[in-house]
This record gives C-alpha cells, sequence and structure tokens, in this order.
C-alpha cells in the first residue's frame, strides 16, 4: 500500500553529539604547559589543538590562547583536561574540555588599571 500525506525521514543509529556548545574554527597561536601548538576550534566549553607531542586523556592542562584584537595581544588562560588525541600527520590533534572555574568574563581597561580601552578578560 502506498503512503499518502507527508513523509518525515528519521535517522536511526546516529550517535549522540556529546558537546554542549557550538564550536567555531580558529587557528589561533596557543600554549599548552607552555609549549606552543595551534588551535583548531573553540567553544564556550572546550577546544581542540594541534601540538608536536602527545597528551595522557584526562590530564589536566595550563592552555592559554593567545588572542589579537586591533594589533594587541590579550592571552586568555584556563585550565582544561584531555578528553581525546589522535595522530595527525607529523603530530597529534587534541581535544580537550575546560574546567568550570576556567569560564572567562569581560571586564573593562579600568578595572585592570591599563591605559588602552581594548577588552580584557579574566578567569571567574
Amino acid at each position: 500500500m502506498a503512503a499518502t500525506g507527508p513523509t518525515i525521514p528519521v535517522v536511526i543509529g546516529k550517535p549522540a553529539d556529546r558537546r554542549g556548545a557550538e564550536r567555531f574554527g580558529a587557528a589561533m597561536p596557543v600554549r599548552v604547559d607552555g609549549r606552543p601548538g595551534t588551535t583548531e576550534d573553540l567553544s564556550t566549553s572546550g577546544l581542540s589543538f594541534l601540538a608536536d607531542h602527545e597528551y595522557a586523556p584526562g590530564a589536566r592542562i595550563d592552555v592559554v590562547i593567545e588572542y589579537l584584537l586591533d594589533g594587541h595581544n590579550y592571552p586568555l588562560r584556563c585550565e582544561a583536561e584531555v578528553v581525546r588525541v589522535e595522530r595527525a600527520g607529523t603530530g597529534y590533534r587534541v581535544g580537550a574540555r575546560l574546567m568550570p572555574h576556567s569560564r572567562l568574563q569581560e571586564i573593562s581597561a579600568g578595572e585592570q588599571g591599563g591605559g588602552d580601552a581594548g577588552p580584557r578578560l579574566r578567569s571567574v
């Protein structure tokens, strides 16, 4: 018997995306535990980056993203936990979840005591 009316396709067996926040592609310089790397993408809950060295899943890492705006460098510092590591060419692609206390908020230049009026971020 032929179906009548509109049909709705249903995807069966698609793995659930465990990420809770939209990710944005961004190739920015990053330092992880003092070692250089490059971000691939960022979100409000995590990031992925390319590194020349392997990190162990579950490891806590210190991350400094070198955010450049109008010729000024605004380093974004946070702590993250490595959730995945995969080989990528001659290096590694690392996925990390930001730790809850690493959320950042914008503050005014006056609160920093700086002379320029560029945005400032601090950990909260």
